[in-house]
């Protein structure tokens, strides 16, 4: 059979395990003694052993079957949860993931799985006082069931007890499970099993289990039938003695019903009893299932090019009709104005996300960063399920992972000199995010040291900057320049001084900004804001030397009329007086190079972005409009002021200002 088409299926359910894994093994470490996240891992790493399995990838099978040979011992009580076995567990997944990402970029890199399956096997093989004994299997009935047993002895039945072992690579063993079942079901009536059925169904055993049943057959022609079933290793053939049965008079606790027809040599008629692989079906009636489709990405993005489209001629339209003044098209316009704004508002909601998918990583980080700095920190993560545009989440990793290890490296104190310091022995970083009118915010804040203003200064002058006349937030912001770093060493962490500048760059190509705030001995603040959205804005068009331009309205802050009069000049730069605040001037022709049309009336336009505040000097404003951004094309991507470009109702393309790059 041809599994490749299904290999993108398996490749994103994967990482989603893997995900899960990762946020499960962190709750195990905090809590070792909870049986049902335990039993949680195991299933999740059944899953993806069975999906490996079914798809030939044999090494991640194997894999994943060693780790869950340990978590059967934490399941079991046979092995205590422990540092050491959870950070040969992080190992583990962390191979796994580099193995499903080589078979997504299709790569022939073959991954050395030799040292973690030793790791793993290790400790399979480490022996505990805790270990059990096959001998306190325990087969309690009810006084029904023991009748039913007589009552069968005395029509030639005979009560076994099977041991059913299976082989050490044995994939599926719910499926073995439900065979082996199936073939006893065949020639007799199951009393009980152990583990109970449910368990077997959720795999929730190790490598053997055990059926109590009823058969006319002898021990030789049971023990053939269940070596029938492929990957058995062994199978053993009991008579239970009187002492083995424990008669348990609540009839209430026993899960398995025995029909009373055994005398009449009838083989499963109408026998209660769940079929292994059954779902309990009747629980969930009255419950709404969620569901949901997989989307293949290029399809949602065409989709969201379609509506782009359409927004663009629901504009020309609109045009039109005001130009030639079709009142008998106008109500049509407005309807169908309508109805593309709900489609375009639902395209925009199928491809945003919950921001979790990357605040999920940090835990997993944080915890191996403490333990490879010898710092105890702890990691708060509040508003994860803010959302934004697919585009914003997948390039947001990156410059989030540079923070934070940057807060744990250099802003959170080694626990003796906080301890020193007077505060708390244990450092915070925060990580928050919410969403604050058409952008999302998103704040990575420790308790740490602070920024050392004088050591920025110090490094600045040693490598040729002169900050002399700098405002404490400019001086705080070199932090961003390429190779920047106040470090005194370099570590596998931090302090080569190509982080923060990825940040910052990363931040302003997504149309973002970023600040910082910090206080010496306090702590820092980083402050990200993005648009929520990349691909249709509402934007202000503006006229500039007889061109026209676009700005987005999430950077504006308000919009003015001026007599170019009222400019006055200081430190040989231009700024105006407005609401007793001095705001500085760039004069958009200049500043995009082109020939300045002279008027006494113009427009400045506010913009924040960060913690500046910028006025914009245009000539004309042009309304309000919403528009479709779209890439500008390899040949003008060095032009650093233009984020995209768009098509307006009359056809004209107009270039989209990047505020961030321009201020």
């Amino acid at each position: 059979m041809d599994m490749s088409q299904y290999l993108d299926i398996f490749l994103e359910e994967s990482t989603e395990n893997l995900q899960t894994l990762n946020e499960n093994i962190l709750e195990l470490e905090k809590d070792p003694d909870n049986k049902e996240i335990i039993n949680s891992i195991f299933r999740v790493a059944h899953t993806l052993k069975g999906m490996a399995g079914s798809m030939g990838f044999n090494d991640i099978a194997d894999l994943t079957h060693k780790m869950e040979n340990v978590l059967d011992k934490f399941r079991n009580d046979i092995l205590k949860v422990d540092s050491n076995i959870i950070t040969v567990l992080f190992k583990c997944l962390d191979t796994l993931e580099l193995m499903i990402n080589n078979i997504r970029e299709d790569n022939n890199n073959t991954v050395d799985i030799k040292e973690i399956m030793d790791l793993l096997e290790n400790i399979n093989n480490e022996q505990t006082k805790n270990t059990k004994s096959d001998n306190s299997i325990d087969f309690s009935l009810n006084i029904y069931d023991e009748n039913i047993i007589k009552q069968a002895k005395e029509k030639n039945y005979n009560v076994y007890i099977a041991e059913v072992i299976l082989a050490d690579d044995c994939l599926l063993k719910s499926a073995r499970a439900f065979l082996v079942y199936k073939t006893i079901e065949d020639i007799g009536e199951i009393l009980k099993t152990v583990p109970s059925v449910e368990e077997l169904e959720q795999e929730n055993f190790n490598d053997r289990f055990y059926i109590m049943f009823l058969t006319q057959k002898n021990e030789e022609e049971i023990k053939k039938l269940i070596l029938n079933v492929s990957e058995i290793k062994e199978v053993n053939i009991d008579i239970p003695k009187g002492s083995d049965l424990k008669i348990n008079v609540k009839e209430k606790d026993e899960k398995i019903q025995i029909n009373k027809e055994v005398q009449d040599n009838k083989t499963k008629k109408d026998t209660e009893i769940t079929p292994i692989n059954k779902k309990e079906e009747d629980k969930d009636k009255n419950k709404k299932a969620h569901q949901s489709v997989r989307v293949d990405l290029e399809r949602l993005d065409k989709f969201m090019n379609l509506v782009g489209e359409l927004v663009i001629h629901r504009t020309r339209l609109e045009q039109l009709s005001m130009n030639y003044k079709l009142t008998d098209l106008h109500e049509t316009l407005e309807q169908v104005g309508r109805i593309t704004s709900d489609l375009q508002d639902l395209v925009m909601k199928v491809r945003m996300l919950p921001i979790e998918r990357v605040f999920n990583r940090f835990p997993r980080m944080i915890r191996d960063l403490s333990q490879e700095l010898g710092k105890d920190i702890e990691l708060i993560i509040q508003g994860e399920d803010t959302e934004l545009d697919r585009t914003v989440i997948d390039e947001i990793g990156e410059p989030l992972v540079h923070l934070i290890r940057n807060a744990a490296d250099h802003g959170i104190e080694p626990t003796e000199e906080r301890i020193k310091l007077g505060k708390p022995s244990k450092g915070t970083i925060k990580l928050i995010a919410y969403q604050e009118g058409n952008k999302a915010v998103i704040r990575i804040e420790d308790d740490g040291r602070g920024l050392d203003i004088e050591k920025i200064k110090r490094k600045a002058e040693s490598i040729g900057i002169n900050t002399e006349g700098m405002s404490e937030s400019d001086i705080k912001n070199l932090i961003f320049m390429q190779g920047f770093s106040t470090s005194d060493k370099i570590t596998d962490i931090s302090g080569r001084g190509v982080g923060m500048d990825v940040v910052k760059t990363k931040i302003a190509n997504l149309g973002g900004t970023v600040e910082v705030i910090s206080e010496k001995g306090k702590g820092t603040s980083f402050i990200i804001r993005l648009p929520l959205t990349l691909s249709i804005i509402q934007a202000l068009l503006v006229k500039v030397s007889g061109e026209t331009f676009a700005i987005s309205l999430g950077f504006i802050d308000r919009v003015i009329n001026i007599n170019v009069n009222e400019i006055k000049l200081t430190n040989n730069k231009e700024v105006i007086l407005y609401r007793d605040k001095i705001i500085p001037i760039i004069r958009l022709s200049q500043k995009l190079n082109l020939e300045e049309t002279y008027s006494e009336n113009k427009y400045i336009v506010i913009v924040k972005a960060g913690e500046k505040t910028v006025g914009l000097l245009v000539d004309e404003l042009l309304g309000q409009q919403e528009i479709v951004i779209k890439p500008i094309g390899k040949l003008l991507q060095n032009l650093k002021e233009y984020v995209g470009a768009t098509i307006l109702g009359d056809g004209l393309v107009t270039l989209i200002l990047d505020v961030a790059a321009i201020v």
